[in-house]
């Protein structure tokens, strides 16, 4: 069936059977019994990976995180950053402890000097919206004090990530249910989430990536309500649209693609039905809706920021950036495919937990994760809905380049040379659903079962220092900071 034909079935339903109505309570499509289980399982592993790695991975990360952690502290006592405020002691003095590339000489907090150590580092991320920070840094600030010791600010909102990670993994099980993937490989989608270098790295860590998968996985929820199961309503992509660009900008650009996909519905719909406003009218609004939430969220957290702080302040990391030369369309799409080529290896690891072992299956990820949306419009009819599915992972993979783009030349008018994959982090989820279609279309319970099996061994080896072998090459360096 396709999506038209969805469409104009669900017109034709009466009106008390459009709301999905089912005959029994079930969660997601499963007995609650399952569901729970299943739920145990995820959250055992996603709290698994996230404190082992956190345990044995200590170091702070290059991405940024020291910034990210001042900003977790600021909002963990109900304060939002500033334009040119410097970070706080506490936070220098657990980011010295944390031994950020050894470039304090020590790790055992010995010999800290409030006075000269990163004394002049700023909040450079203070335009990130809050929602992140509020419900980790409130959390955080909950927690910690009944942690044994001081100074664990920065280990316990790095813990907290199994949260995200657990949530994230949740909302990709059911929506792979809606998507009406059988229960087994709707579990291992979501177990392979995790089990993806940058998704780990990054509820490992403090940083605003943290809450990516959540994100990507909410994205594909609305769609597949859209899409599958004909529910038309606006709260739902609504909420979901306020809650992941809220999270970040670029963590609401699934719902981007969400509002694409319903604009194209509509057209399709008055271009096949001969202008049939009443068809198309749903379908509009939910697009209409979701990009005005977008534009709402984005342009009232920048007016509130920009009104804050130094005037005149110009940001202090702008080492990644450049300005244009030459063609500027060369120059803002000379990347614009970088994301697919590095789509799971662009991630960043303590060498304690990031080995060969993972390089080498981060990069298996990486060319069968690229290639699941073409395979999955390969198996399906074109214009239904798993061909819509494949054509909005390849769509939003590919326009996180010129997003980035966009943002940092209106910005600055300068170029950013280099877009990080991890950027697209949103759409690992949907790369994900669409291995599992295949693989459920094609009955390959059996392969599916090796496959997540043999990820989560390779991780847990290296997590417990068991078998990484060695440090990651050198000469990968680029694709493991991307």
């Amino acid at each position: 069936m396709t999506v038209s034909e969805t469409f104009a079935a669900w017109r034709a339903k009466p009106a008390g059977l459009r709301g999905g109505a089912v005959q029994q309570r079930l969660i997601g499509g499963d007995p609650f019994r399952r569901f729970l289980l299943i739920a145990l399982g995820l959250a055992v592993l996603a709290i698994t990976l996230v404190t082992v790695g956190v345990a044995n991975g200590p170091q702070m990360s290059i991405t940024d995180e020291p910034v990210h952690a001042a900003y977790l502290y600021d909002a963990a006592h109900l304060q939002m950053p500033y334009k040119g405020e410097l970070t706080s002691k506490e936070i220098r003095y657990e980011w010295y402890c944390h031994n950020l590339q050894a470039s304090t000489g020590s790790a055992k907090c010995t010999g800290f000097d409030a006075s000269t150590f990163q004394t002049t580092s700023q909040i450079y991320t203070f335009g990130d919206p809050p929602v992140y920070y509020l419900i980790t840094g409130l959390l955080d600030r909950a927690v910690s004090p009944l942690i044994p010791g001081t100074h664990n600010f920065i280990t316990v909102g790095r813990d907290l990530g199994a949260l995200w990670l657990f949530a994230a993994m949740i909302v990709l099980y059911l929506a792979a249910r809606r998507f009406r993937i059988g229960w087994q490989y709707a579990a291992g989608a979501a177990a392979l989430l995790p089990l993806c270098p940058g998704v780990l790295a990054s509820t490992t860590q403090i940083t605003s990536d943290a809450p990516a998968a959540l994100c990507g996985a909410l994205a594909l929820y609305v769609l597949a309500r859209i899409l599958v199961d004909r529910r038309m309503g606006l709260v739902a992509p609504c909420l979901a649209t306020l809650f992941t660009a809220g999270t970040k900008t670029l963590n609401g650009m699934p719902m981007l693609v969400v509002a694409t996909v319903t604009l194209f519905l509509a057209l399709g719909i008055l271009y096949r039905d001969r202008r049939n406003w009443r068809a198309a009218v749903r379908p509009l609004a939910i697009s209409a809706v979701i990009l005005a939430t977008f534009g709402a969220v984005y342009l009232v957290w920048s007016k509130y920021q920009d009104g804050r702080g130094v005037a005149n302040w110009v940001n202090p990391n702008l080492a990644n950036s450049d300005p244009l030369t030459g063609s500027k369309v060369g120059d803002l799409f000379s990347n614009l495919f970088n994301t697919f080529s590095n789509l799971t290896t662009a991630y960043w690891l303590p060498d304690s937990i990031n080995g060969e072992t993972v390089s080498i299956w981060a990069t298996l990820l990486c060319v069968v994760l690229v290639g699941a949306p073409l395979m999955v419009m390969t198996a399906s009819r074109a214009r239904s809905w798993g061909w819509v599915l494949g054509v909005g992972t390849l769509l939003g993979i590919t326009l996180v380049v010129p997003a980035v783009e966009a943002q940092v030349y209106m910005a600055n008018h300068q170029f950013f040379l280099n877009v990080a994959p991890r950027y697209a982090l949103t759409f690992l989820p949907w790369a994900i659903i669409c291995l599992a279609v295949v693989a459920y279309r094609r009955r390959l319970l059996k392969s599916t079962i090796l496959f997540v099996s043999l990820g989560l061994l390779v991780l847990l080896l290296a997590e417990t220092q068991i078998l990484t072998f060695g440090p990651a090459l050198v000469g990968n360096a680029k694709y493991l900071v991307g």
